[in-house]
């Protein structure tokens, strides 16, 4: 496991500082045990200025992890639910998002530092959109049904989303490979 890991943290650091790279066969983005799975360490390099990256708590009968994509600029997994489909709940982390027209909420069991939002999207009335804002980043959480059209289900998905200090991923790299990952917390990228 820790070759593996020092692969992919080499990769994350050269691969996703050209073009881009995509991940997208990873079985989970659970937040337990997270500083070994590579999925979040390209995270961390995918998206350098943030300080938190987002993860999935243990997930509830009827959810499942569906894939996930990493590349230059963004981080986005999605999940697929028995009740309301596939692609259920999106997940995607940039560097910033579009707050207009979104109202503040509270962040309910969210790291200090993040702020929530929810937002509309005109393009989109029957789905719900999530803003999570925090030094360096923004997790967009898309979900497919709204507060109105399934309550039960949004508590749940409600519930789902967590979030890990990057540095938990620098620090791991750091001490089991001896590399660093630029960004927050750590040196600057280059260019």
């Amino acid at each position: 496991m820790r070759a593996r890991i020092g692969s992919l943290g080499l990769v994350a650091a050269l691969g996703l500082g050209a073009s881009a790279c995509t991940a997208s066969h990873y079985a989970q983005v659970s937040c337990e045990g997270t500083h070994r799975q590579s999925i979040f360490i390209l995270a961390a390099e995918a998206v350098p200025s943030a300080t938190f990256i987002p993860c999935i708590e243990p997930l509830p009968a009827g959810w499942s992890y569906a894939g996930s994509e990493v590349r230059t600029g963004l981080v986005r997994f999605w999940l697929d639910s028995d009740r309301v489909g596939s692609h259920a709940i999106e997940i995607m982390m940039t560097a910033d998002c579009n707050l207009s027209g979104s109202v503040e909420v509270t962040p309910g069991s969210a790291p200090t530092g993040l702020r929530s939002y929810e937002g509309p999207e005109m393009d989109h009335q029957d789905a719900t959109f999530l803003h999570y804002v925090y030094p360096g980043g923004c997790v967009t959480s898309r979900l497919s049904f709204t507060r109105s059209s399934a309550p039960a289900i949004f508590e749940e998905a409600d519930r789902l989303l967590g979030f890990t200090p990057r540095s938990v991923y620098t620090e791991g790299v750091q001490n089991d490979e001896g590399l660093t990952l630029c960004g927050a917390g750590a040196p600057p990228c280059p260019g």
